[in-house]
């Protein structure tokens, strides 16, 4: 029974993911974006100019011209701009070289998607961040899917490139508190915060049980680090988030509904961090945020997506969101009183006091 219905999951789950990913795969919505061989020109546009930090294999000559393998020697770094409904791609020689271009005095974000993305639909997420929440969005683009695979195969593939990038992503981070220490215009004056949604949340335990992160772990650097229904074991989580001393503030968001992490958890037969959390086993550092009444069975809860029509995040969400990618900090006393000042009912803004 328990294989029937993780079947039905895996199938609901990939059919969602395959039917969004197709409209991004096109040769159609491909032709929107123009990878630029010459030097860098860009026009800063304001909110619709991105940088992505990339391990993807680059063929320049071709139409999709971000692959969908990894390649873990080298990163690149793009500077995005959409100026007359393409978007013009350009790669910068260093993260600094492409951060400059973007508008200053924003509050940043580093995001890292989950499963099922190529690089157009990364655009996409990344371009909604920005406009909903008024930042400057970095995208952390790994392949997480491989349009030729199988559903199974690609759950177990994408799994393995966000375990191989964890290292990939720990140089970037170098580079941001690098950026941070030198108090280099781009950064200087502005919060930062990273976030970590599904799968995405592997690059970072990952990083920090794997990899060393003595050389940024002294001194926070980054201001919000937010968990986001994270696709990873929830048992025993606590022990490598408390070893995370980079950032000021660590969230943990939840949702027991989630139906995507549920059928994780049944393909994996381990609970998921982004289900829910026993009250004893919470790291000391982090703030846990329950959504259970607030989302439904959503996955995707922290933005509005256009092609969701059935979902739209209620004011107080809005105003919390906005907040953490704003590198504002918020306690678990005071998530309660945002979603109770926007007419939530206490039960429907149920949140969870972290350990003491």
């Amino acid at each position: 029974m328990k294989r029937f219905f993780t079947a039905i999951l895996l199938l609901f789950t990939t059919a969602t993911t395959q039917a969004q990913l197709a409209n991004y795969n096109t040769n159609e919505y491909w032709s929107q974006f123009v990878f630029e061989r010459t030097a860098m020109k860009p026009q800063v546009t304001g909110d619709s100019c991105l940088v992505f930090v990339s391990n993807r294999f680059i063929h320049p000559d071709s139409l999709r011209f971000a692959d969908e393998y990894i390649d873990t020697t080298s990163l690149k770094y793009f500077f995005l701009e959409k100026l007359d409904g393409k978007w013009k791609v350009y790669q910068a020689p260093s993260l600094t070289e492409a951060m400059e271009l973007l508008p200053h005095k924003k509050d940043i974000v580093v995001y890292a998607e989950g499963m099922g993305k190529i690089f157009t639909s990364n655009v996409y997420r990344a371009q909604l961040m920005s406009r909903q929440y008024d930042v400057n969005v970095v995208m952390f683009d790994y392949s997480s899917i491989n349009t030729t695979y199988k559903p199974s195969k690609n759950f177990r593939v994408a799994r393995m490139n966000a375990r191989l990038s964890a290292g990939q992503y720990l140089l970037m981070l170098q580079e941001f508190q690098k950026a941070r220490q030198e108090d280099q215009p781009w950064i200087s004056g502005v919060k930062l915060t990273t976030f970590y949604h599904s799968m995405g949340n592997i690059i970072l335990e990952q990083m920090v049980q794997h990899h060393d992160i003595s050389s940024i772990n002294a001194m926070p650097f980054i201001d919000n680090l937010v968990i986001n229904a994270a696709c990873v074991p929830q048992r025993q989580h606590a022990k490598w988030v408390e070893q995370i001393h980079f950032a000021k503030q660590v969230y943990v968001h939840y949702n027991k509904f989630d139906l995507q992490l549920k059928g994780a958890h049944l393909l994996t037969f381990k609970k998921q961090l982004g289900e829910k959390v026993s009250r004893n086993r919470r790291a000391d550092n982090a703030v846990y945020v329950n959504f259970h009444d607030m989302v439904g069975w959503q996955h995707s809860y922290f933005m509005n997506f256009p092609y969701n029509v059935k979902f739209k995040l209620t004011p107080a969400m809005s105003d919390y969101f906005s907040r953490l990618f704003n590198g504002q900090g918020i306690s678990s006393h005071e998530a309660v009183s945002l979603f109770t000042s926007s007419n939530q009912s206490p039960a429907n803004a149920r949140q969870d006091t972290p350990r003491q």
